[in-house]
């Protein structure tokens, strides 16, 4: 029997339920970030700017193993929306054989290449060594967080998403005891500094991937799903979940090295200024989860109408929950904006550093309205399976936001909120982006991976945009070379 609209499309209660325990999933994961930033931002500034860089440097390394899972999710929501739930399994147990493998090699690749890259990027000696120093000992974690991101795949994928609440919570809880006694050396435990906040994410990652590997394991679950079985090496299956999550694995590690440049090109403007910007990336991190938990669900919605043979019906999945995020995020913004200086007072005792911060604040809330749309509409674009098409969107967005960052940089360095403002310039561009291929595009046509159609009316649209944004450009440019703008500058 054929279901109706209101089956497909969720209402509000049904995206709450799979929402809320992602949401407190990322809550408890971006626990980490706030608790390692605010207790280096009483160890000092310099421990402050070597956590932002390090951390920074790290989550690019896990970005292709997190775009990895993100092709694994797709490919398990749309098994769920078939109804083939025991092939589930096996696309668990390839993506972690694979994501182990790549854990290994990224290791070894960072412990030789890191020396190596860090004194090329950073400035400012004081810097170099203690980021080393914390790279060293924190890219040890992608071991456990490669094996967390597949079960966040498996939970979200299937949107039974409860368990990932709980292995957060518990990850969250040990981190937070853990950074007190290593970093201030606590207890009897060795003061560590900032080598002993790296260690505390290390092994609190581990004890989640404890936790969920137990979980997993029970019978219920291994029955129904036919996971852990181990069956040999399916090359086949690795090559075809390859073949979608190949562009989200370069999609985020390219989007995650433009962030790394950003915060290289912060620290060439001030030692303080870098300070700042790792209390704003906090923040910010932490404002942003509801949107990131509503567009993880919205990939899995969106791929499993389409496994279910309800195509027509994405739009209106992806309209509906962009209402719901924009919402929410109107609210936090609202909220933030009136107590931002108590907010920055969380993450510092410094008060020229919270109020260089303040206005980098208000800058991020700004974003966060656009991003709330943003953000859902594009995770939409890539639960339709067209990972290719997602990349090419999400490089011309950032090929906008570097344009914006070096422009606003080069001529306002005295100002650490206007590089801020590069969020606003590229989640607007991967709005109107997402919005056109969703308009003009092919993504109706073809299954799971990246399908040569002609999207002719979606190139032509973006080749118009590329147009005038280069003549807007070129102005802005010229307009900025002359004698009197140089004067005033």
């Amino acid at each position: 029997m054929k279901q109706t609209l209101s089956s497909a499309v969720p209402d509000f209660r049904k995206v709450w339920a799979v929402s809320l325990p992602v949401m407190l999933s990322m809550l408890a994961q971006n626990i980490i970030s706030v608790t390692d930033t605010a207790f280096m931002g009483r160890v000092g500034e310099i421990e402050l700017g070597a956590a932002a860089i390090g951390g920074v440097y790290f989550h690019v390394l896990f970005m292709l193993g997190f775009g990895f899972a993100t092709g694994m999710q797709i490919l398990i929501s749309r098994r769920k929306g078939e109804n083939n739930l025991s092939q589930i399994g096996p696309v668990m147990e390839t993506g972690l054989l694979f994501l182990w493998a790549l854990a290994a090699i990224l290791i070894v690749a960072a412990q030789w290449l890191t020396p190596s890259i860090m004194p090329l990027v950073i400035s400012h000696e004081s810097l170099l060594q203690p980021s080393i120093n914390f790279l060293n000992i924190r890219v040890y974690g992608l071991i456990f967080v490669f094996v967390n991101v597949s079960f966040r795949a498996f939970h979200v994928g299937t949107t039974n998403t409860r368990p990932l609440t709980y292995g957060s919570i518990i990850m969250a809880v040990t981190n937070v005891v853990l950074d007190y006694l290593l970093i201030f050396g606590k207890a009897g435990f060795p003061k560590m500094g900032l080598e002993g906040a790296a260690l505390a994410s290390v092994i609190s990652e581990a004890v989640e991937a404890v936790y969920l590997i137990g979980y997993n394991s029970r019978t219920k679950i291994r029955k129904m799903y036919q996971l852990f079985y181990f069956r040999n090496v399916n090359f086949r299956l690795l090559k075809h979940t390859l073949n979608i999550s190949i562009f989200v694995m370069l999609q985020y590690f390219i989007s995650l090295s433009t962030w790394f440049i950003f915060f290289i090109v912060i620290e060439k403007t001030g030692e303080q200024n870098l300070a700042s910007s790792n209390i704003i990336r906090s923040i910010y991190g932490f404002i942003t989860i509801p949107v990131w938990a509503y567009a993880a669900v919205t990939s899995s919605f969106v791929s499993n109408a389409i496994g279910a043979g309800r195509t027509e019906q994405v739009t209106a999945i992806i309209a509906k929950i962009v209402k719901i995020s924009f919402i929410t995020s109107l609210i936090i913004t609202l909220c933030t904006g009136v107590l931002a200086r108590q907010v920055l007072m969380i993450y510092t005792d410094n008060m020229e550093l919270v109020t260089l911060s303040l206005l980098s604040v208000y800058v991020i809330l700004i974003a966060n309205i656009v991003f709330s749309c943003s953000c859902v509409t594009f995770n939409g674009v890539s639960g339709t399976g067209k990972t290719k098409i997602a990349m090419f969107i999400e490089i011309i967005s950032l090929v906008f936001y570097m344009i914006a960052l070096y422009l606003l940089v080069y001529y306002f360095p005295d100002n650490v909120a206007s590089a801020w403002f590069s969020e606003f310039v590229y989640w607007s561009g991967l709005l109107i982006l997402s919005l056109l291929y969703l308009k003009f595009g092919k993504w109706k046509l073809g299954g799971l991976g990246y399908k040569k159609t002609k999207d002719t009316k979606f190139f032509f649209c973006v080749l118009c945009i590329n147009l005038c944004v280069k003549k807007i450009l070129t102005f802005f440019l010229r307009c900025c070379d002359t004698p009197s703008f140089r004067n005033k500058r």
